[in-house]
């Protein structure tokens, strides 16, 4: 049975960089946990040294723990291997977006051609409404300390549940620091569909508006199934939708940094400025009292006397 330490490893479910995440089983407390374990490839000649691809991961443990929010993923404690290599470990989370709006694809072929499971499709709106403030929550907080995170896409929101779970917010690996700048390569980093343009030029001078960007689109894929065209200017959300939801998106995704709302907490604001789907009138049940008529009862018959 093969371990990472203590915990039982069950399967491998995300390989990326310089780290892999491993669905495990802690034998103490009984749970199912999540690890993540520094695992840089041999041979690596990519754009940041090992040295540096190891301050990006301790970075990103450390600013994890020093977060106790509701909407945001916990780390549970960081240990090491024999070798040296790091490892933090996290609570288990059921699912992440993906699992209910699906995957984003190339081309409409492509999407056509997928599973349903990863066929991408739309959530209700209170639903949207619901994950799109608690996420924005998250990112507020991060902002509120000057960090921004320059990696929200869906694969990167967890939910605690598979029905209605609750979001937690995940992967700080290219986490913007207010004190400094770690090391990054000297091109962008991220999901191409939601990086702000000015990150995909210059990731070390990006502020808070580059998350409200992605914020923005996030909130157009969960609304719509569909990314939002992006070529000719912001997000159009189409009609069906209340104005000051319309309106907000727009604003998100404007291509123009100073013209976007300044941090997370003004999307927060605006989300909560939405007015709720109006719910169908109730018709109150007719209650038709029917009187029956009343009917005399029968006179009394004279009694024959007897002789």
């Amino acid at each position: 049975m093969e371990r990472i330490g203590k915990y039982v490893i069950h399967t491998a479910v995300v390989t990326s960089g310089y780290a892999r995440i491993l669905l495990c089983h802690d034998p103490d407390l009984q749970v199912p946990v999540a690890v993540k374990l520094f695992d840089p490839k041999p041979g690596d000649d990519g754009p940041l040294s090992p040295a540096q691809q190891l301050t990006r991961f301790l970075t990103e443990v450390r600013t994890l723990a020093s977060f106790d929010h509701p909407y945001v993923v916990g780390v549970k404690t960081l240990e090491h291997l024999a070798d040296g290599r790091p490892y933090f470990v996290m609570p288990y989370m059921a699912a992440h977006l993906p699992y209910e709006i699906g995957k984003d694809f190339a081309s409409p072929e492509d999407a056509a051609a997928a599973s349903e499971r990863d066929r991408p499709r739309r959530m209700s709106g209170q639903r949207a409404m619901l994950v799109m403030k608690q996420l924005s929550s998250a990112v507020l907080a991060l902002h509120k300390r000057n960090l921004v995170h320059r990696a929200l896409k869906p694969s990167n929101v967890l939910l605690s549940a598979t029905q209605n779970g609750t979001v937690k917010l995940c992967d700080f690996s290219l986490i913007k620091l207010a004190e400094k700048n770690l090391p990054l390569p000297d091109f962008w980093m991220g999901d191409a569909a939601y990086t702000a343009p000015e990150q995909r030029e210059n990731a070390t001078a990006v502020n808070a508006t580059a998350d409200v960007y992605s914020l923005g689109v996030l909130a157009h894929r969960l609304l719509v199934g569909a990314l939002p065209d992006l070529s000719a200017g912001p997000a159009v959300l189409g009609g069906g939708f209340p104005a000051p939801l319309v309106e907000l998106i727009a604003a998100c995704t404007d291509p123009e940094p100073s013209r976007r709302p300044p941090h997370a907490g003004e999307v927060l604001g605006g989300l909560d400025r939405v007015p709720p789907p109006s719910r169908p009138a109730q018709v109150k049940p007719v209650v038709q009292v029917v009187s029956k008529p009343r009917v005399a009862a029968p006179a009394p018959q004279p009694v024959a006397a007897e002789s």
